[in-house]
Parts: structure tokens; C-alpha cells; sequence
């Protein structure tokens, strides 16, 4: 008894970084988090709190259904079919903003070296597919913030890696339209807030989210009034990974390091996976492997 207590207690305490259990509520909200391990009638997900993440014209390795999502076993597994060239994945029936976010991961059949067509990830957006949007994100005039806390590249021809970053949409009365920092805002002089880039980022000499994409991993990202902040478990202690992404006055240009606080708004959030293959490099059909995406939990710890 005492032994199972301690190894609870450790885990609890792990929960979240010793340096924000001031800023953050020390257990997860039970509203918006969730184990994976209800074991429901055909593996099915709690639809209290998610529902499938819709196809859409723009979106055709993306599918519905169990075979492409369930719970099971501990665990969300999100499938990529090689068959079917699909895959599926699950987003929140509720938007929510500022906290401490954590989940633990790994994948299967996507391998280091070579080109990748798989796309998991764990992000927010301002809609949930299925109608409903954020107040404060859409209309005219209205600017909002993309939240990608982990998300793989399927760019890259010789080597797979995931990034952290922070893309904005910014409304500009001249074009009367919202212009994406890394798109449209390239003509604004404007850049796409970076959390880790893929491409050179590192920790302990290696670039991160480079390496290891089938080992258990538990990253966490800080959505703070003022910033956005990445961190992940080493041995068993959370550490401060990439950099930290500011709210700046909106008079300021989104930069690497910077978004413009009328973009900072509450997103409903995503995790899955896509078949996605991007890029100038060809894919062949040997390149194309059977993938999974597995979730032990999602943890949401709201800002005290």
C-alpha cells in the first residue's frame, strides 16, 4: 500500500513543473482532460469532450469512424491507413485559453530518415469543424492565433521532424481580409512565432523533435496571458525546451519570438493524425507506411 501511494504521489508531482505550481492549478481540470481509458461500448473516445475532426474539400487524407480513431487500451490511437491514404483524429467541444497543457505520445511507422506523409499532431484552432467558431476570431476585423504545440513536418525529403510554433492571422483594413504572418504577412515584413524549429532548435546537442518518435514522450506548453512557453519530461523532471513566444502591444510585428496581443484569443483543440504528403519530392508508394498516433493522456491545468 505504501509503495502503490508513493509511486501515485510521484506522478502527481510531476503533474506540472515545480516552478508554476503558483501560476497553475496543481491537479488537471477533469472538464477538460482526459485519461484515454474509459473503456466505452465499441472503444469509442468520451464525446462528452471530443468529437471527430470533420473532412473537409481541402482536407481528403483526413476520415471519420473507428477505424480510423478509438480508445483503447490506455490509449487514443489515431490511425493512418496506408490503404485508404487516411487518417482521423479528435478535437474539443470546448474552446479554452490560458494554462499549463501536458500529454504524453509516441508513433508508430514513422521513421527518421526519409520522406514522411504523416502529419500528428496536438494543436489549436479557432473552429471544431463542425460550425462552430471562437467568439472574437472570425469576423471582420477580428485576428486570432494558430497554436501548434506539437506538429510533424511531411515537407522535408530526407529526414521527419515535428515542430512548436505559433502561426497568427491578422486582420489589415487595407486588403480587408486576415493575412497568415508566414503567407500573406510576408509582405508586411511579418514572421511566424517559432516555439522550436525543427530544422536547428536543440537540447543536449540534439535538434529537437528530430529523434525518438517511437518512444513514450510527455511534452507540456505554458498558454500564459503574456507568453507561450515549451517544456518536456527529461528523466523524470520537467525542463524549459525552445523559446518563449511574447504578447506584444499590437503595434508590434509578429516576429520569431513575438505575437500581437489582439491575436492571443481561446481555441478549441485538436489531436490526430493526416495523411498529408507535401513538398517537391515525389512520394512513392513504398514511402507510404501504416502510422499510428497514440495518446496516454491529455492534462489541461487552468491559470490560478
Amino acid at each position: 500500500m505504501h509503495r502503490i501511494f508513493f509511486c501515485v504521489a510521484h506522478l502527481n508531482a510531476q503533474d506540472i513543473p515545480n516552478d508554476l505550481k503558483e501560476v497553475y492549478q496543481a491537479e488537471p481540470s477533469k472538464k477538460h482532460s482526459d485519461e484515454f481509458n474509459g473503456n466505452r461500448k465499441n472503444n469509442s473516445f468520451n464525446t462528452k469532450k471530443w468529437h471527430y475532426r470533420q473532412p473537409k474539400p481541402w482536407r481528403k487524407g483526413l476520415a471519420v469512424g473507428q477505424e480510423f480513431v478509438e480508445e483503447k487500451d490506455g490509449k487514443l490511437i489515431c490511425y493512418g491507413r496506408k490503404d485508404k491514404k487516411k487518417a482521423g483524429g479528435i478535437v474539443s467541444n470546448d474552446y479554452f485559453q490560458y494554462g499549463f497543457y501536458a500529454f504524453r505520445w509516441k508513433t508508430t511507422g514513422i521513421h527518421e530518415e526519409g520522406k514522411n506523409v504523416w502529419h500528428p499532431s496536438v494543436w489549436g484552432s479557432l473552429d471544431d469543424t463542425k460550425k462552430g467558431k471562437v467568439p472574437g476570431t472570425y469576423e471582420k476585423g477580428m485576428s486570432w492565433m494558430e497554436i501548434d504545440i506539437m506538429e510533424f513536418s511531411t515537407w522535408k525529403a530526407s529526414r521527419t521532424d515535428w515542430n512548436a510554433d505559433a502561426p497568427a492571422y491578422i486582420w489589415v483594413d487595407s486588403i480587408q481580409k486576415r493575412a497568415k504572418v508566414n503567407k500573406l504577412g510576408k509582405k508586411f515584413g511579418w514572421k511566424k512565432a517559432m516555439m522550436t524549429d525543427g530544422k536547428k532548435d536543440k537540447y543536449k546537442g540534439k535538434v529537437i523533435g528530430s529523434h525518438s518518435f517511437d518512444e513514450w514522450q510527455t511534452l507540456g506548453m505554458e498558454y500564459h496571458p503574456e507568453y507561450l512557453q515549451l517544456w518536456q519530461i527529461d528523466n523524470g523532471e520537467w525542463v524549459k525546451i525552445g523559446h518563449r513566444v511574447v504578447f506584444t502591444n499590437n503595434d508590434v510585428k509578429p516576429s520569431l519570438r513575438t505575437v500581437p496581443k489582439k491575436a492571443v484569443k481561446p481555441l478549441y483543440w485538436y489531436i490526430g493524425n493526416l495523411f498529408m504528403p507535401q513538398g517537391k519530392t515525389k512520394v512513392t508508394e513504398d514511402q507510404i507506411t501504416d502510422c499510428t498516433f497514440l495518446v496516454d493522456w491529455f492534462h489541461f491545468h487552468k491559470l490560478k
